[in-house]
């Protein structure tokens, strides 16, 4: 961390390496994790229970004796795994994941193309975590994907599930982009065996309460989760960092650690409870960034549109959902964006706070109520919401803070303006007081990458980078035959003509660009419109289409992930402070941009790895000059 700190931050506070930070941040509250305890949290309730003390009690008086440990300071521990992983419509192993060799390593177990070697201790240098001499290969034991097209995350799964697409099933979709709430309608059926994501987890809900029964009953866990945006949180910690793991402080759940929550699961009644309305929503109201109302009436409301379940159980008596529709329209009717009485109480619930009426937003549309069947018969524009700072008007363009300016709402940060001088100790220890430049951290991956295998061609380093997707639909449809067209056919990277001249390459030759994370195979495409000590790769290319093995790592030619790996920044995992509190999806840790460093050169042999490789072919294919 040295590397990045401030020169005038204390070297000793602020020592260690990328992983201590992600611990400090977990074990403060500020960021949540999964799992979050070594301990199953169903035995830490029933050790509670067995020695009579609350959950809660029993928890922090562990935590703090060392008896129950933290999942994030050993993550390589067997307990810590994740074993089951559910991917939905995300290609986690293809355009998401940024390591992309480093997780069919680690969390697969498969074959990867990972050049560089495992840490030492001393090279790591990490000092709240476990060390294990030999990291894991292979962690989960289940991987399922739901998606509609072959991804590189099915090809890599053991279950792939094949889901509808846009005209097989019926689906909401909306962006902060647009003012409009589109629909997704069924104008034919699933095609072969494929389902909607709907029936699909429905399924699941109602296998799994057939066969947990005699394994899990109504059970309670122990749930911790961080110190949360827009909440009494975020203020937990305003001044100054205290770990109580250091004995700065003592362990108050929801203050200096994060809150802890006991909660019932009744795994039998799941695929009852999934498909009906929980009673929360008629006891407590619904809410958002801070603001709750009451929704008695939207309830009410909803059984008399959707029915209400007359089966003797636990949801007795609760608004049906059983069918995707039913789903839709529980969204639909209490979301203030398309319900206007919903959003006239949003704003009053907003005006106690500011002390101002803001309900002149939304009034007009007061007894608008937007159905399902209404957006499939047109696009329907939402209602003006305090959970966005734009406004829906005729006169006005939506943009960003107007109602913070026009409405006098404060912003969300700690002074309650525009905030430019951020004076939280972990920004000011990293120099981001004030926003700077920072140049790139070099991150070491091609330090004694160049010649380790010589093909005969010239090796030069360059800046990767990975603009957004220009041949595909967002981060889909790159293997589509219109978009492979429109391109190269295939994986393609761009490269300067001063480059490509240094490198002895020319357009359309077969590159390969590689460094300790992985190796990509690709077509070269030299322009003038990349500037020098550049290459670029537009993001979401995939290795499934027209793609070779790669000299370097014997494997097939990765993706534009291969050559890059999750870099975390401790500035991104603070909490307990205003505007630097954990929302999910709003503020939190990402995985930093592709700026890495590559080795780039011509291909000398290009292998399709196309070939049988049982031993008694072998020779045979090797006599005809291929790679067996």
């Amino acid at each position: 961390m040295e590397e990045v700190i401030s020169p005038l931050a204390d070297k000793k506070l602020y020592g260690g390496s990328m992983i201590d930070y992600n611990v400090r941040a977990e074990r403060m509250g500020w960021l949540p994790s999964a799992p979050q305890l070594q301990t199953n949290p169903l035995q830490v309730v029933r050790d509670a229970q067995a020695a009579g003390v609350d959950p809660k009690d029993y928890a922090v008086k562990s935590l703090k004796d060392g008896s129950l440990k933290m999942s994030c300071t050993d993550p390589d521990h067997p307990d810590n795994w994740p074993r089951n992983m559910f991917v939905w419509r995300s290609n986690l192993l293809g355009s998401s994941g940024k390591g992309h060799e480093y997780f069919l390593k680690h969390l697969l177990g498969t074959s990867h193309g990972v050049q560089g070697k495992d840490l030492g201790r001393d090279e790591a240098k990490p000092t709240e975590v476990v060390w294990q001499e030999h990291a894991p290969e292979g962690k989960l034991d289940l991987l399922v994907t739901l998606d509609f097209r072959m991804s590189t995350t099915c090809l890599y799964s053991d279950i792939v599930l094949p889901t509808a697409t846009w005209y097989e099933k019926n689906d909401l979709n909306t962006s902060d982009m647009h003012p409009f709430i589109h629909p997704l309608s069924t104008a034919v059926d699933p095609a072969w065996q494929s389902r909607s994501d709907w029936d699909i987890y429905k399924g699941f809900a109602q296998k799994f309460s057939e066969v947990c029964v005699g394994h899990l009953g109504v059970e309670k866990e122990l749930v911790l989760t961080p110190l949360m945006h827009d909440s009494p949180s975020e203020l937990a910690q305003p001044f100054e960092v205290k770990d109580w793991k250091r004995g700065e402080c003592e362990l108050v759940p929801g203050k200096t650690a994060p809150n802890m929550q006991v909660v019932e699961r009744d795994y039998p009644n799941v695929y009852k409870r999934f498909t009906a309305l929980g009673p929360l929503m008629d006891k407590v109201g619904n809410g958002g960034k801070g603001i709750a109302w009451n929704t008695q009436t939207e309830v009410k409301q909803l059984g008399e549109l959707s029915g209400l379940v007359t089966a003797a159980g636990v949801t007795q008596g609760m608004p049906k959902i059983e069918s995707d529709i039913d789903a839709c329209e529980v969204i639909l009717q209490f979301a203030p964006e398309t319900n206007g009485h919903v959003a006239v109480k949003a704003w009053q619930a907003l005006g106690k706070q500011t002390g101002l009426d803001h309900t002149h937003l939304a009034i007009h549309r007061e007894d608008e109520k937007i159905r399902f069947r209404d957006v499939q018969a047109q696009p329907r524009k939402i209602i003006s919401s305090p959970t966005w700072s734009g406004i829906e008007s005729e006169t006005v363009s939506y943009n960003a803070g107007y109602t913070n300016v026009h409405e006098m709402i404060p912003w969300r940060t700690l002074t309650g303006r525009q905030q430019f001088y951020m004076d939280h100790p972990w920004m000011r220890a990293f120099g981001e007081g004030f926003s700077s430049y920072r140049p790139p951290v070099d991150l070491k991956t091609t330090a004694g990458i160049q010649g380790i295998k010589p093909n005969g061609n010239p090796e030069i380093a360059l800046n990767f980078i990975t603009p957004h997707q220009k041949w595909g639909i967002h981060s889909t449809y790159t293997d589509n035959l219109l978009m492979l067209t429109l391109s190269r056919g295939g994986p393609c990277v761009w490269i300067s003509e001063d480059d490509a001249k240094r490198a002895g390459i020319v357009d359309n030759d077969w590159i390969e660009l590689f460094n300790l994370n992985g190796a990509i195979a690709a077509r070269a495409v030299v322009s003038q419109r990349v500037n020098p000590g550049m290459v670029m790769m537009y993001h979401a290319q995939e290795k499934i289409v027209n793609t070779p093995g790669s000299e370097i790592t014997g494997a097939r030619g990765g993706i534009h992930n291969s050559v890059t790996r999750i870099v975390l920044k401790p500035t991104h995992m603070i909490g307990g402070y205003a505007q630097f509190s954990y929302g999910f999806n709003y503020y939190g840790t990402i995985g930093t941009n592709r700026d890495e460093f590559v080795v780039v050169r011509k291909m000398n042999k290009i292998d399709w790895l196309d070939t049988p490789v049982a031993d008694e072919l072998v020779k045979p294919v090797q006599a005809q000059g291929e790679v067996a």
